[in-house]
């Protein structure tokens, strides 16, 4: 029996505009294997995704035609159909998805942790992206959880390694703007622990109270707040919003004492242009795969996830209550909810969990 499919399209000029296409998923030849996607998550990181999409190659893992793209998001699948005689059809793997109904993936170094996607189109990305572990039994908390936080918690760990290793720069502030975005919250809990460190979250007004709400900030600020802060204090920002004209405003406050300046997200897409020639130093683009690579070749492969898996535990025993998870379906609620993100409308304590 024929199996059709249905995968969301986003116009790469045109964001907003969106088409789902719908096409026979072909028999699982040998070696590949076909996945039913249960469900994933849809936040402000998978929209970066989008904006980022011929820049970092976030396009070329699901292959559209001419001048469209699918988003990947992180879920988790049931295999309905193998052609690899060491992944059984019923088994459930957590990875990088298109938002849609099916994804059929070249199976090699499959393990008892998982499996890669080595298809052509793949070969050079971040391995990162091309991992799916093996997961247990379906637990929709739990799995919402995952879904939503730890992709970007790795970013935050990453992150957190990252300032420490280089001494913080020789600062005793750091500033995370979109403070009440997922990658800033895991971000902040871990600089929390960093002694004489202090953490600002900095927000826009709306969301002002949920961020203060966490408890994990020793300030929280509006974004038209900025000169509040002391300009003689070293700081270094990292920018989750992506927004040029909050960027510009913190690097003309603190001009030389700020003492770096990293770029990961772009939550505030819409406005993203708006920095240039800015005082005191460069922004430098900071890219988690990279970080990855050299960690695992620092630590070892057991090693990085060694240290990984201790601060997710702690993140997530923390992070309990947090966040209210929304669990919907059909190509229209994903559509709508799409549109909100994308417009920046969704509230921060609300975790979208979806399913075509």
């Amino acid at each position: 029996m024929s199996i059709e499919q249905q995968q969301m399209l986003v116009n790469k000029e045109a964001l907003a505009k969106v088409e789902w296409e719908t096409s026979p998923v072909a028999p699982a030849a040998s070696g590949e294997v076909t996945l039913s996607i249960d469900y994933f998550a849809l936040t402000a990181n998978n929209i970066t995704y989008a904006v980022a999409g011929d820049s970092m190659n976030y396009w070329q893992f699901f292959p559209a035609r001419e001048g469209w793209g699918r988003i990947p998001v992180w879920g988790f699948g049931t295999v309905v159909a193998s052609g690899h005689p060491e992944v059984a059809v019923g088994e459930r793997f957590y990875g990088y998805y298109p938002m849609g109904t099916h994804l059929t993936v070249q199976a090699e170094r499959v393990t008892a942790n998982g499996m890669i996607d080595a298809a052509e189109h793949r070969a050079g990305l971040a391995v990162v992206y091309n991992q799916y572990a093996r997961a247990g039994v379906a637990d929709a908390r739990r799995d919402a959880v995952e879904m939503l936080y730890r992709p970007l918690f790795m970013t935050s760990f990453l992150l957190a390694d990252f300032v420490e290793d280089r001494d913080r720069f020789g600062a005793t502030s750091v500033i995370l703007t979109s403070a009440s975005s997922k990658t800033s919250i895991g971000l902040a809990l871990l600089l929390a622990q960093v002694d004489g460190l202090e953490v600002v979250g900095l927000t826009s007004p709306g969301n002002k109270t949920f961020v203060e709400g966490l408890g994990i900030y020793d300030r929280t600020l509006a974004y038209d707040e900025v000169t509040a802060l002391d300009a003689a204090t070293s700081s270094v920002v990292i920018d989750m919003a992506g927004n040029g004209s909050v960027l510009a405003s913190i690097h003309k406050h603190f001009d030389t004492a700020l003492t770096y300046s990293c770029l990961v997200g772009a939550t505030h897409w819409e406005a993203r242009g708006g920095a240039r020639e800015l005082p005191g130093p460069s922004p430098e683009l900071f890219f988690a795969p990279s970080r990855i690579a050299q960690r695992t070749k620092d630590w070892g492969p057991g090693g990085l996830q060694e240290r990984f898996q201790g601060a997710w535990d702690a993140f997530t025993a923390a992070a309990d209550g947090w966040i209210d998870v929304a669990s919907e379906q059909g190509t229209a609620a994903i559509g709508s909810r799409y549109q909100q993100l994308l417009a920046n409308d969704v509230s921060p304590n609300l975790g979208l969990v979806l399913k075509v």
